[in-house]
């Protein structure tokens, strides 16, 4: 009887260093993820959105690209037709206002959101994509796509064929929430369109 009190004596201090190591854990992977999604674009946003465990730590600098005014699209296994920069990142958009003078994302916002910068300001779009495709000025780098008047980004973790910042949520300033999608077009859908300039 003595001993087997002993016994289950030793055991109790080996689950509760279990227990304090398992809470620990919890806690810097929260915290981990709020300081990501706050770098991201002002203060954190209410929700944690699953893709933020996928930013880097460390984010370099964002170093601006311009790239060929074309779009390809590829076909993704649950997300029907995706569109994607002439060099096959997908291009996702956030649920801010259209036509915005000034972009939302701004500062170190554009070290996980990369604006998709293109070589040509007045472009004509065939209409074959079933969204409408523009450009926008972004002061001082150029030339912005929109799509469906919405400016049109880049996700920092992403390689091409990865889908990692749909449904990303990133907090402003101001107090507001944005949530990035993927950007679906038909499965009819070309699967490239290089945009000719306006005449």
């Amino acid at each position: 009887m003595n001993r087997a009190r002993s016994l289950q004596g030793r055991s109790a201090p080996r689950r509760s260093r279990s227990v304090v190591r398992l809470a620990t854990g919890t806690v810097m992977a929260s915290v981990t993820a709020a300081a990501l999604l706050t770098g991201c674009q002002g203060d954190p946003p209410p929700k944690r959105g699953e893709p933020a465990g996928w930013v880097p730590s460390a984010l370099p600098a964002y170093t601006a690209s311009v790239q060929p005014a074309a779009v390809k699209t590829r076909e993704v296994k649950g997300y029907s037709r995706i569109l994607t920069t002439s060099g096959g990142l997908s291009i996702y958009v956030n649920n801010s206002p259209p036509n915005p003078a000034n972009p939302v994302c701004t500062g170190s916002c554009t070290s996980v959101w990369h604006p998709v910068l293109v070589n040509l300001g007045g472009l004509v779009d065939p209409g074959t994509l079933g969204v409408r495709i523009a450009t926008i000025d972004l002061p001082g780098l150029g030339h912005q796509l929109t799509v469906n008047g919405h400016r049109a980004y880049t996700f920092v973790a992403d390689r091409p064929g990865d889908l990692r910042g749909d449904r990303f949520i990133t907090g402003s300033s101001s107090g507001r929430t944005y949530t990035w999608r993927a950007v679906r077009v038909p499965q009819g859908a070309p699967r490239e369109v290089v945009f000719k300039p306006r005449k």
